[in-house]
């Protein structure tokens, strides 16, 4: 049974239906299956994860995070979520992706989405960045991967760079606030995709934003502070991307190396060789 076809079966399933079709697949999250459906009259989307997603999420995680948000009326509502396989059935929400938009013009939503989400009271697990980075590249070593010197450098000036920010106060966080993940309906700012939800930096979530293009987390960082930023307030922000390239790096080195380039036909080494090249210049510079 193909994957279209399973979800077709698992939807209907779930709600007690027969008349299940498939709308479309939706892109992004780079090797899951997801999918919006209709069914009953009403959309939905379904996630299949692709193969190794456990490898980074916790799906026990992954639903506290869901149910901790849901007050906060910002993510879509959640049907079904199976813990084991970490398939998820939830609500469509009609509306533009933010990442297929001028980004920038939407800065005041955003930012009113974000401090929403960083000034609440939901508790989260620590982010735990960099223990986060030390069980990815130990993924990387275990399939025999040597990370190269220019990245072992790198890796250290970050830790020099991270002891100016351990004071920093943790607040709940998306931990994955790129557009991608930002849908506008309306007047409203959805923000779905709760996998990486944690207590963090707050300046962690902006930087996410570098995905569309470190100009656009410079500008959503001005537009959160209030101000023209502070030389400290850019670095920081740098700080951040760059910590947040070199664990992309190492998820796309195991996506390469597992298979994954081949099975998607995307280049994972490519881009992990890609973010690590965005992480010097932000570091060196």
């Amino acid at each position: 049974m193909n994957v279209e076809d399973y979800i077709i079966a698992r939807a209907n399933a779930l709600l007690h239906t027969q008349d299940t079709r498939i709308v479309m697949r939706l892109e992004g999250g780079m090797s899951n299956y997801t999918y919006v459906i209709e069914a009953l009259g009403k959309k939905y989307t379904y996630r299949v994860p692709g193969k190794f997603a456990e490898k980074f999420v916790d799906r026990i995680d992954e639903w506290h995070n869901i149910q901790e948000v849901e007050p906060l009326g910002i993510n879509n509502v959640t049907t079904y979520v199976e813990i084991l396989s970490g398939e998820k059935l939830a609500e469509y929400v009609e509306g533009t992706i933010m990442s297929t938009t001028d980004i920038i013009s939407y800065n005041e939503m955003s930012v009113k989405a974000l401090k929403s989400i960083h000034n609440s009271k939901m508790q989260f697990k620590d982010y735990d960045a960099f223990g986060r980075l030390d069980t990815y590249e130990r993924y990387c070593r275990e399939l025999g991967f040597s990370h190269p010197v220019k990245y072992t450098q790198l890796r250290t000036r970050l830790e020099e760079m991270r002891k100016a920010y351990v004071a920093v106060p943790m607040v709940p966080c998306h931990c994955d606030y790129q557009p991608t993940n930002l849908v506008i309906s309306g007047e409203k700012l959805y923000v779905l995709d709760w996998e990486y939800a944690g207590m963090n930096d707050p300046f962690y979530d902006i930087a996410c934003y570098g995905n569309a293009g470190f100009d656009k987390a410079l500008s959503l960082l001005e537009s959160y502070v209030g101000h023209q930023p502070t030389p400290e307030e850019l670095q920081r922000l740098k700080f951040h991307r760059a910590f947040q390239c070199l664990q992309w790096f190492n998820v796309a080195i195991f996506k390469d190396r597992v298979g994954l380039s081949k099975d998607l036909n995307m280049d994972f080494n490519a881009v992990a060789f890609m973010f690590l090249g965005m992480a010097e210049e932000l570091i060196e510079n």
